[in-house]
């Protein structure tokens, strides 16, 4: 009988022993919902609704002036609804559009800043340009120019 009782309480006792699941978001991470290249900051003036990625974003200074030129890849979406939404959202930061122009097999948009500020936007289309990421369909060509002594596009002054 104890036999009997000992090989009924054995799997019972393996049971009890077993480790327990780890939590599903251990063995099943997340997916992140931002694109990997959202998390790079788009300079001030430009809001984008899209999956985005910043391929360069360099500043150089010279004597009279700091310049910035910024490459931006952009998904889903067509360059003409690009340029809408940048231009609503560049004249939402306060800067007036002065002109646009087609150049290159895109849109240019010129705007101004005040005090003297610069921007050049240059919306392309995949074909009208080489892109690095195979998802992207086309890019953005951001040109900013300040004069000295005006804080840099997107800093707070303290």
């Amino acid at each position: 009988m104890k036999k009997l009782l000992l090989v009924a309480a054995l799997p019972l006792l393996f049971s009890a022993c077993k480790q327990p699941e780890p939590p599903a978001a251990v063995t099943n991470p997340v997916a992140s919902t931002e694109p990997a290249g959202q998390r790079a900051a788009l300079p001030k003036g430009i809001a984008l609704s899209v999956p985005y990625a910043v391929i360069s974003d360099d500043w150089t200074d010279d004597a009279e002036s700091r310049k910035r030129k910024t490459v931006i890849e952009f998904e889903r979406a067509d360059a003409a609804s690009i340029g809408r939404e940048i231009t609503e959202s560049m004249i939402k930061a306060r800067y007036r559009l002065t002109g646009t122009s087609e150049v290159r097999g895109g849109e240019r948009f010129n705007f101004r800043g005040d005090p003297g500020v610069r921007v050049t936007i240059l919306v392309r289309p995949r074909g009208a340009v080489a892109l690095q990421n195979d998802a992207s369909t086309g890019n953005i060509e951001f040109g900013y120019s300040e004069p000295r002594g005006v804080p840099a596009a997107g800093q707070e002054t303290n």
